[in-house]
């Protein structure tokens, strides 16, 4: 699945929450704040995601928002901050369900799902579109 075609897929599902857009504007200055705290940039797919939906929740699963300005969509930069010392460096949480992360890791080009428990890897994969559904449980 593609991130238009995931895009397409959540604008029609009536079950997920979706927080509204956010510009080209907010993006860049959350990713630089962002990079100020020591994450990095988690990609051009994440930002396309937010540009549709800054934020998804489904009965407790997440994909963080940027800038959200809502209580409904966690911040990708409080939530990883508030996480950071059990993060790994080069990656950032963009998303989580009651058990894992998903995890961006920029350097390494690849998405993967975590178990922030022990840090062991669920599933990993190039394209974020792929892990959305699953962290989503949808």
């Amino acid at each position: 699945m593609t991130m238009d075609e995931l895009i397409d897929y959540l604008r029609q599902n009536e079950d997920v929450g979706r927080n509204k857009p956010t510009t080209e504007v907010k993006i860049a200055i959350g990713i630089l704040r962002l990079k100020d705290a020591g994450f990095p940039d988690p990609g051009t797919e994440y930002h396309k995601l937010l540009k549709a939906f800054n934020g998804l929740s489904n009965n407790g699963c997440v994909v963080l928002g940027i800038n959200t300005e809502s209580s409904l969509f966690p911040d990708l930069l409080a939530y990883n901050t508030k996480e950071k010392e059990n993060i790994r460096p080069g990656e950032v949480v963009l998303g989580y369900d009651d058990s894992y992360w998903l995890v961006s890791n920029p350097k390494q080009k690849k998405y993967r799902i975590i178990d922030p428990e022990d840090g062991s890897e669920e599933g990993a994969t190039e394209s974020l579109a792929e892990l959305i559904p699953y962290i989503m449980h949808i």
